[in-house]
């Protein structure tokens, strides 16, 4: 079942500060919310998971120097 998530839940399960997502929103580079009848915003968590998942799947591999 799919769970509704406030901005701050979206932020920490992406890794970023809510403002860093907010500049990625404007972007274009994240999916934007919902407005709520009740008020506020909400995000899909399926959304953000898949996000996330196409966004690993497509960066590079960091190749770190030897310590």
């Amino acid at each position: 079942m799919a769970k509704l998530l406030p901005m701050k839940e979206v932020a920490e399960r992406v890794g970023y500060s809510e403002s860093k997502v907010y500049q990625m929103i404007r972007r274009g580079e994240f999916p934007a919310g919902r407005k709520m009848p009740t008020g506020g915003v909400r995000w899909l968590d399926e959304d953000v998971d898949e996000w996330i998942r196409t966004t690993f799947a497509q960066a590079p591999e960091a190749h770190l120097a030897p310590a």
